[in-house]
């Protein structure tokens, strides 16, 4: 379903399909946006290994490379420049324990200027950013895999929803109702409604937010022994 279709049911459902229109188009792609990204944060990201934002370059004698604002979480990076290495990530509370014996580093605190392989990911420490536990000797490329928002709003026709699967794209639409029915005009506010809208898109993405977990895991094959 692309922007322009989900518009018209949107007319559909609140009976809003004569001019003058109660809500403008421009009004109604301010509403679909914000359900796209609200769903895509409630049920924890859209996972992606491909797009541009997956490849990261950790300069040499650089402590830290930017990465793109819509990633929520980094799940798991390689070292593309050294045969794919795998690197560990570790989120920034867990800094603190890194000694040489559980991480094989040094310790971060302390150290953190030393020259090293690009092998330790440090997730959280600023907004934006990601640290190497030790400065880069050379240039080196990074693959990593992560958990975004979109990466472009919804303003127009003609435009997908990237990253929300097809089976969900009409429930988008409680959220779209909800703001829609918060709109400060006599023909459109309805604050009961608007509050069940949003209740009942809540209650949706958990269920989609399980869903997805579900996807996420591979089946494990138990074996039972004999009595």
């Amino acid at each position: 379903m692309e922007s322009q279709d989900l518009l018209c049911v949107f007319r559909e459902d609140v009976a809003d399909e004569a001019v003058p229109y109660l809500w403008s188009n421009a009004e109604i792609y301010r509403y679909m946006n914000d359900a796209y990204f609200m769903f895509v944060r409630l049920t924890g990201g859209i996972p992606d290994g491909s797009s541009s934002v997956t490849t990261l370059l950790a300069a040499a004698a650089t402590a830290t490379t930017p990465i793109d604002k819509s990633i929520l979480r980094i799940r798991t990076a390689r070292n593309v420049t050294d045969n794919n290495c795998p690197i560990r990530v570790i989120n920034i509370q867990d800094v603190d324990s890194m000694t040489s014996d559980d991480y094989g580093v040094v310790r971060y605190g302390a150290d953190a200027t030393l020259p090293g392989p690009v092998r330790y990911l440090i997730s959280g420490e600023e907004e934006g950013y990601v640290r190497w536990a030790q400065l880069p000797v050379v240039d080196t490329t990074i693959h990593i895999v992560v958990e975004r928002l979109p990466r472009f709003t919804i303003t127009r026709d003609r435009q997908r929803l990237d990253g929300v699967r097809e089976e969900h794209h009409y429930h988008l639409l409680k959220w779209m109702r909800h703001l829609a029915y918060r709109k400060q005009d006599a023909d459109t506010f309805d604050l009961a409604k608007s509050d069940q809208e949003r209740d009942d898109f809540v209650a949706y993405c958990a269920l989609a937010t399980k869903e997805k977990g579900i996807r996420k895991h591979k089946v494990r094959v138990v074996a039972y022994g004999g009595l």
